[in-house]
């Protein structure tokens, strides 16, 4: 299956707890693609974290699935951002 990207319609920031359960730190999802203040917004809540070593991304985004070439139903879903990628898209 393939999925192509169209924008970052939220942001989720987490860290996992010592029972390896996700703990989201931060979650924003919007109707729209986020615009410049509220990925700002994201960007410093992760700049007041105090440890940063164990802080994972997903973006949430609108997909499309390519298993069938006719199939043109968009869907949301969260895929994962490494950090150099977030700090590349929501850093000042």
């Amino acid at each position: 299956m393939g999925i192509y990207y169209d924008g970052i319609f939220g942001i989720r920031i987490y860290n996992f707890n010592n029972d390896d359960f996700s703990n989201t730190l931060f979650e924003e999802k919007y109707d729209e693609i986020m615009s410049h203040e509220q990925m700002r917004e994201a960007y410093l809540f992760y700049n007041q974290i105090n440890d940063k070593n164990n802080i994972f991304f997903k973006i949430y985004t609108e997909c499309s699935s390519t298993l069938d070439k006719y199939n043109t139903e968009k869907f949301m879903e969260w895929h994962s951002m490494s950090l150099n990628t977030f700090l590349e898209n929501f850093g000042i």
